[in-house]
């Protein structure tokens, strides 16, 4: 029990006090009347120069068109109070050590408005609310702990704690620089890619599926290439790590087969350029045909929009085993054809040249090729037309080009007397008998 105590408990309660006494020697330095002095004096020059700023930022913002640059100068309004007052505070902090005299509190106010600063910033260019206040917490808390005096040797304390696994020794400390570090790096990767991909939209001397392709590709290494810097950064030995990328490629081998194959089946997709981005493509999915336009390529996945306006995500293993009638994959042209009847009374060769005029009247009907009407066959009832015709935008549907002639070619029947037969039966009763007299 002895040893326990003065092994453990001794040391802890030693750090305790140590702890109390040094936040009460800071909290006597903290209550200085020139320091409050201090702190007024830089707030009131803050105030005078932000007044000057904003004018200043106004009268460019109303001559700037950039919307990044319009966001830019309004974060910069933003900021210039507490820029000015961090400003004025470090020169206060110089003023006075330079006179020896106690800085704590303009120490802990300048910490603490510097940390605001940074976060203002920050979440500005952060894409969602979670990441901003992860970030936030991360900075307020190192801010606190430098304010009163504690970051080195929280620092120390956390270096002091190590994980050992094998010839891999890392420590809390390690751990933390190395996920802060990735993540500004993944930040980084990820933003650029963007970039990237928004500037190899604009090059009109690549197609769309280089674009997409080397987007991609180009995202994936930038993301690896920002992992293996920040480990090197903290010191990682990446050799140490080649038992885990075997395990780690077994994993995928066994557990991740359908993630992997969607992953090879989009980058074969985009290599061969069977579908790119604007194809109109026709496929069998589970529930019946699946027609519309590509909108997107994904790692995973590709996104199709229907003509109800609706997205299927179609897995790109599916693409690749299956019959896919792409549309528009050499020549967005496509024929189509529509079978009419008219009456055996009726003039054929006029219906016929009707129907080819009828087809003209939209616009979305090519005039060359031109549309043609050819006789198919004799009916029951009918002599049965064919009209062939072109159309050069196939994501804009084919169900209502074919709804557009049929109306037209429906009015102009009826205005030239063209009939348009029904099913007809004759009943021929031979030999009926005889109705009895009475």
């Amino acid at each position: 029990m002895e040893q326990l105590e003065s092994k453990y408990v001794t040391p802890l309660m030693d750090a305790v006090t140590g702890l109390l006494d040094y936040l009460w020697t800071f909290g006597l330095l903290l209550f200085s009347p020139l320091q409050f002095v201090a702190i007024f004096v830089a707030l009131a020059a803050a105030l005078v120069l932000h007044r000057l700023v904003r004018r200043v930022i106004r009268t460019l913002a109303n001559n700037t068109e950039g919307k990044l640059v319009r966001r830019a100068l309004a974060t910069a309004g933003a900021i210039s109070l507490p820029i000015g007052w961090v400003i004025g505070l470090w020169v206060s902090l110089g003023l006075l050590t330079f006179f020896h005299e106690p800085t704590a509190m303009v120490r802990l106010f300048a910490n603490l408005i510097n940390a605001w600063v940074i976060i203002r910033i920050l979440t500005t260019l952060l894409p969602t609310s979670s990441y901003a206040n992860w970030v936030s917490w991360t900075i307020w808390g190192f801010a606190a702990l430098n304010a009163v005096g504690l970051l080195d040797p929280t620092i120390l304390w956390l270096d002091g704690i190590k994980f050992s696994s094998g010839q891999v020794n890392i420590s809390l400390w390690t751990a933390i620089q190395g996920l802060i570090s990735s993540s500004i790096l993944l930040w980084a990767a990820y933003h650029s890619s963007g970039l990237i991909a928004h500037r190899l939209e604009k090059a009109t001397s690549l197609s769309p599926t280089a674009q997409v392709l080397l987007s991609k590709v180009l995202g994936i290494v930038l993301m690896v290439v920002a992992v293996l810097v920040g480990m090197q950064i903290v010191g990682i030995d990446l050799t140490a790590f080649a038992v885990f990328s075997g395990a780690l490629g077994l994993g995928v081998g066994l557990g991740m087969q359908r993630t992997v194959a969607n992953l090879v089946a989009g980058f074969t997709m985009l290599a061969d350029r069977s579908i790119k981005p604007g194809d109109v493509i026709e496929i069998q999915t589970g529930d019946g045909p699946t027609y519309g336009v590509v909108k997107a390529l994904a790692a995973r996945y590709v996104s199709v929009r229907t003509r109800s306006g609706t997205e299927t995500l179609i897995p790109n293993e599916i693409l690749i085993s299956n019959p896919v009638t792409n549309w528009t994959f050499s020549d967005k042209r496509v024929r189509r054809s529509l079978v009419i009847g008219v009456g055996y009374n009726s003039d054929v060769e006029k219906a016929m040249d009707l129907t080819v005029h009828g087809a003209l009247a939209c616009r979305r009907v090519l005039r060359d090729p031109r549309p043609v009407c050819l006789v198919r066959g004799f009916g029951e009832s009918s002599v049965d037309l064919e009209l062939r015709f072109w159309i050069a935008d196939p994501e804009e549907g084919v169900a209502n080009i074919s709804s557009d002639i049929l109306l037209q070619i429906w009015k102009l029947y009826r205005a030239n007397d063209i009939e348009i037969p029904f099913p007809q039966r004759e009943i021929t009763i031979r030999n009926a008998p005889v109705p009895e007299a009475e």
